[in-house]
C-alpha cells in the first residue's frame, strides 16, 4: 500500500465522516482545566488539531475559536456543558480557528480589525475556502471587531482584549481571563513551535517579555491556553521562551531540520512531500528547543532593523518560492 498524500486526506475525511454517524458526545474529548473553563478536541485523525476553549461566566459563555470541526459543536456544548448564551471569539483569521464560526451566526462573534478584514476576502473569494470535501458551509456574520484594553463580560468573569506585535499572524489578538489567570493565545504561542517564518526573532521575544511582565502582575496569570499540540500549559514555559531567544541571540544556532511530528511529519496534513522537504530543511529557517519550548525562525531576521535590509524569506514550499523567483526576475 501507497501511503500517499491523496490517500491520506481520503483516509482523514473519511474517518471524519463515520464519526459524524456516531452520537454527538462521541465526537469530542472535552476536558475541565479550571473551573467553568474547559478545552474541547474534536475528533480527528491529525495531531496538529486545534482545541476549542469555553470559558463559561455566570450569565454567557464564550467559545474561543470554534475551529474548523464538521462536527456540531454548538449543540455539543449545549446538551453536555452549559445551555448558557454564547458568544464567540476569534484569535485570528486562519480557516482552521475560525471555519466552524458559521454555526454561531447568530451570535455575537469578536474579533480582530484585521480578522475581519481577511474574513470578508475569504467569502469573497471561494478559493481561499478549505478544499475539504466536508467543509462546505460558510459564516455569513461579519464579526464584532475589538481592540486592545476592550472587555468581554460574561457575567462576574472578565476577559480583556491584548494586542501584539503579531508573529503568527498579522489579525491576531489574545485574550487575557483576569478572572481566572488564564491567557489565550491562539497560535502566537504555540506548545509545539512557534512559527516566526518572516518575522524578526525580536519582535516575539519583546511579545514574551511583555506577557510575562504580565504574568507576573496582578491579577497575572498562571496558565496558558494554545489550541495546537497541547493545552494548556504552565505559564512558567514563558521564562523559557524568553531563554530560548536569548540562545539565539547569544550565537547559538538552531537546527537546520524544522521536521516534528506534529507539524511537518504529519501524514494526515494536506501537504505533499516536495513541500514537507521543503520546509524541513529550507536554508532560511532553523528550528532551536529549549526546555519544552521550540521556535522555527529565519537566519535573516533576527532584530527588527533587518527587515529594512536584504534578507532571505521563508517560503511555505518550493513552488511558492519559485514563483517569487520569478517575480525578482
Amino acid at each position: 500500500m501507497e501511503l500517499t498524500t491523496e490517500f491520506m486526506k481520503e483516509l482523514k475525511e473519511t474517518l471524519i465522516e463515520r464519526t459524524m454517524s456516531f452520537p454527538l458526545n462521541r465526537q469530542f474529548s472535552p476536558r475541565l482545566i479550571k473551573p467553568d473553563t474547559w478545552a474541547i478536541l474534536p475528533y480527528n485523525p491529525s495531531p496538529d488539531t486545534p482545541s476549542i476553549h469555553l470559558v463559561i461566566g455566570q450569565e454567557k459563555a464564550l467559545v474561543i475559536d470554534p475551529t474548523d470541526t464538521p462536527y456540531d459543536v454548538r449543540t455539543y456544548i449545549r446538551e453536555n456543558i452549559t445551555d448558557k448564551p454564547l458568544v464567540v471569539a476569534n484569535t485570528h483569521s486562519h480557516g482552521d480557528h475560525t471555519y466552524a464560526n458559521y454555526l454561531f451566526d447568530d451570535c455575537t462573534i469578536y474579533m480582530s480589525e484585521k480578522c475581519q478584514a481577511a474574513l470578508r476576502r475569504q467569502r469573497q473569494n471561494p478559493g481561499m475556502r478549505s478544499r475539504s470535501r466536508l467543509l462546505t458551509h460558510q459564516s455569513v456574520n461579519d464579526g464584532t471587531v475589538v481592540r486592545p484594553g476592550d472587555v468581554i463580560d460574561l457575567g462576574g468573569r472578565v476577559l480583556e482584549v491584548l494586542g501584539c506585535e503579531p508573529c503568527h499572524d498579522e489579525s491576531s489578538i489574545l485574550f487575557w481571563d483576569r478572572t481566572a489567570g488564564i491567557l489565550f493565545t491562539g497560535d502566537e504561542i504555540d506548545p509545539g513551535q512557534c512559527n516566526l517564518w518572516n518575522a524578526p526573532l525580536e519582535v516575539f521575544y519583546d511579545n514574551i517579555k511583555n506577557l510575562i511582565a504580565l504574568r507576573d502582575g496582578d491579577p497575572g496569570f498562571d496558565m496558558i491556553c494554545a489550541p495546537h499540540n497541547g493545552t494548556p500549559i504552565n505559564a512558567k514555559a514563558l521564562d523559557y521562551y524568553k531563554e530560548n531567544c536569548e540562545r539565539v541571540f547569544s550565537g547559538i544556532e538552531g537546527d537546520v531540520d524544522k521536521g516534528s511530528v506534529s507539524y511537518l511529519l504529519n501524514p494526515f496534513e494536506p501537504r505533499g512531500p516536495e513541500t514537507v522537504e521543503y520546509r524541513r530543511f529550507d536554508p532560511v529557517t532553523r528550528r532551536s528547543m529549549w526546555m519544552g519550548t521550540a521556535i522555527n525562525y529565519n537566519v535573516d531576521l533576527l532584530y527588527r532593523r533587518q527587515l529594512d535590509e536584504p534578507h532571505r524569506i521563508a517560503y511555505t514550499g518550493p513552488k511558492q518560492a519559485e514563483a517569487a523567483a520569478k517575480k525578482d526576475k
